[in-house]
C-alpha cells in the first residue's frame, strides 16, 4: 500500500470519513488505507509429518547414505569382475577401502557437524559405560540367533583371517576401519543431521534403519538395526563418537572370534 494513502489523523484522505482500525478501507469510501495483510490472522505453519521432515528437512543425508552405498556396491561388483567369488579377500578389502574414500570425502563436507562429536571423549557420561555394558546381551543375542540361522539353513562360516591374510589384517579391516567409518558416516553425520529436523528417538530409529540397509542382509538385518540404535543412543547420551566407535570395535571382534573357523 503506498504510504501516501496512510492517513495521519484517523480521517480518511479522499472523503474524510471516520476510520475504523479494523478494517483496511475507508467505511465511507471503501478506499484501503493500510495493508491487507495488516488485517489478516497469521497462517498456521504447514504441516509436515515425520516422514516428509526426515525425507526434506535434511536431504544431506540422502546425499551421504547413497554415496556410501554406491561405493560399496560399485566396488563390490568391481572386485567380484576382478577376482571372482571364490576369491573375496581382496574384493572386501576393495570395498572397505572405497567406503574410506567416500566417508573421508563427506568428513570433510561435513567437518562442522562431526568436529564437536570428537572433540569430546563421552566417557564421562554413564550412557558410555550403560552402553558397553549392554554390548553382552547384545552379543548372546547375535550368537544365538545366527547360530540357529546357520544351523537352520546350513551356512558354511567362513574364516575371516583367510580373507586378509592373517589375524591382524582381519581386525583391521573388520573391527578398526567400521568402527570408525560407520560410526562417522551413519551416527556423526546420518544421525546427527536427523537430529535437527526430528526427535532424538526418531533419529536413531531412521539412522538405524539405514545402517541395517547399508549392510544388505536381509537374514542380519533385524540384529543390525538393533545394534544400531544401541549405538545411536550411545552416540546422543554421551555427545560423542568415541563410546560407539569403542563399541562397534567391541562387537566386531567378538563377531569374528566367535564365528571364525
Amino acid at each position: 500500500m503506498s504510504e501516501d494513502l496512510m492517513p495521519t489523523d484517523g480521517t480518511c484522505g479522499y472523503c474524510g470519513h471516520h476510520l475504523d482500525s479494523r478494517v483496511y478501507f475507508c467505511p465511507g469510501c471503501a478506499k484501503p488505507h493500510r495493508s491487507i495483510e495488516l488485517g489478516l490472522t497469521p497462517s498456521m505453519p504447514k504441516f509436515e509429518n515425520i516422514e516428509t521432515r526426515l525425507r526434506t528437512g535434511a536431504p544431506d543425508v540422502w546425499t551421504v547414505f547413497f554415496a556410501f552405498l554406491s561405493a560399496m556396491m560399485v566396488s563390490a561388483f568391481i572386485g567380484l569382475a576382478i577376482w571372482g567369488k571364490d576369491n573375496l579377500g581382496p574384493v572386501m578389502l576393495l570395498v572397505q577401502l572405497a567406503i574410506f574414500v567416500t566417508t573421508a570425502f563427506a568428513l570433510v563436507r561435513y567437518w562442522a557437524d562431526v568436529r564437536p562429536l570428537l572433540a569430546v571423549t563421552g566417557f564421562g557420561k554413564t550412557a558410555a559405560w550403560a552402553g558397553l555394558a549392554l554390548l553382552i546381551p547384545m552379543l548372546a543375542l547375535n550368537y544365538g540367533y545366527h547360530s540357529v540361522l546357520v544351523a537352520l539353513l546350513d551356512i558354511e562360516m567362513e574364516d575371516y583371517g583367510s580373507f586378509f591374510g592373517s589375524r591382524a589384517g582381519a581386525i583391521l579391516f573388520i573391527c578398526v576401519m567400521p568402527a570408525v567409518v560407520e560410526e562417522i558416516a551413519f551416527r556423526g553425520i546420518i544421525q546427527h543431521r536427523f537430529e535437527s529436523v526430528v526427535g532424538p528417538w526418531v533419529a536413531i530409529a531412521a539412522s538405524s534403519v539405514l545402517f541395517s540397509a547399508a549392510h544388505m542382509s536381509i537374514l542380519s538385518g533385524p540384529y543390525l538395526a538393533g545394534l544400531g540404535a544401541l549405538l545411536g543412543w550411545m552416540k546422543w547420551k554421551s555427545g560423542s563418537l568415541y563410546p560407539p566407535m569403542l563399541a562397534h570395535f567391541a562387537h566386531n571382534l567378538v563377531v569374528i572370534s566367535l564365528f571364525d573357523t
